[in-house]
């Protein structure tokens, strides 16, 4: 498992090609140990070369955007606690209240032959509920985990310690280039609520 650390301003984020073509089905799994409830979230965003930009609730899949948890939310919840952005290009799998699975705590599912036009990156991240007051630091083996529809690991990673003074965490970023899918390494951390982090990338 590689770690996963702060990308500094000015630093290049390293890339791992997924060998996967623009129209393939995969998925992020997020996992965790702890007690405290984190949450996973991705954006279909668009990057022009000013950072990843999103420009409707629509392109936010978060279970704080969910009409079951937030009434005011855009995306529907299925009956199995799943939840998609509106053309079905992500799907989470839904909300895990605390770390203890063994393995797997929350799942985006992608679905290349869904994006919308115009979408070229995906960053995902964590983020710890805000009523729990905690950090990073509190929280151990936090990752991410790429696969491909066979189940095969593609890429695999671990937060580094540097995270510990954060409350939210980008797990990296899925980039749809012409040759298909590339995961960078693009750590960031971020202290604040929901609606602050999404201002980054509004």
């Amino acid at each position: 498992m590689k770690p996963l650390n702060l990308v500094k301003q000015g630093d290049v984020a390293p890339k791992l090609s997924l060998n996967l073509s623009k129209v393939a089905r995969f998925t992020a799994e997020l996992f965790w140990d702890s007690e405290h409830d984190l949450d996973a979230h991705a954006l279909l965003a668009t990057n022009s070369g000013d950072g990843a930009k999103v420009s409707a609730f629509e392109q936010v899949l978060s279970t704080y955007n969910c009409k079951k948890t937030n009434p005011q939310g855009c995306l529907n919840g299925n009956s199995d606690g799943s939840f998609s952005t509106p053309e079905g290009a992500l799907t989470h799998g839904g909300d895990a209240r605390t770390g203890v699975n063994a393995d797997v705590d929350e799942v985006i599912i992608i679905d290349g032959a869904k994006m919308p036009s115009g979408v070229n990156e995906i960053p995902i991240f964590v983020t710890i509920h805000p009523s729990k007051s905690a950090k990073f630091a509190d929280v151990k083996s936090a990752g991410i985990r790429i696969k491909n529809d066979q189940g095969v690991v593609l890429g695999e990673y671990e937060l580094s310690n540097q995270f510990g003074q954060f409350d939210a965490v980008q797990m990296g970023s899925l980039l749809l280039g012409p040759s298909g899918w590339e995961f960078v390494e693009a750590g960031a951390g971020f202290n604040g609520d929901f609606n602050s982090i999404l201002e980054y990338f509004s």
